[in-house]
């Protein structure tokens, strides 16, 4: 009796083990990312927002060179890329939207996170908030 509750055991956490197996790979359908991607233009921007799967979460780093905390918050999003591969991270130069002068230094770094298409939050001055 002793060696089939053993038995019995080790059964039971292999069948647990492919039920959690099976369970995380029906939740984690669609495609996968891991990186920080740089987009080039705004019309690249416009289309990646709007082209994108609905269900897909998309983060963007607007950001320029030698802005205080945009070279540390690009570090920081591409771990999170590499640790959060369902959502999608993105950069793009201020400069390269085609809308600069809505992005002066004082309001970046911005954070823009968009779902199906719609801004769903936006965060600007991001080293003023988070330091």
């Amino acid at each position: 009796l002793i060696n089939g509750d053993k038995e019995d055991e080790t059964c039971l956490r292999k069948y647990r083990k492919r039920c959690m197996q099976d369970m995380h790979q029906r939740l984690s359908f669609g495609p996968k990312y891991g990186y920080l991607s740089e987009l080039q233009s705004g019309e690249q921007f416009l289309e990646t927002i709007e082209k994108e799967r609905k269900t897909t979460t998309i983060i963007v780093h607007i950001y320029e060179d030698g802005v205080k905390g945009c070279d540390l918050l690009n570090s920081s999003l591409t771990c999170l890329a590499a640790e959060y591969c369902m959502v999608r991270f993105c950069k793009i130069k201020a400069s390269n939207t085609g809308a600069e002068d809505r992005f002066s230094s004082d309001v970046l770094p911005t954070l823009l996170v968009y779902r199906g298409g719609e801004l769903v939050g936006n965060f600007i001055s991001v080293t003023e908030q988070f330091n």
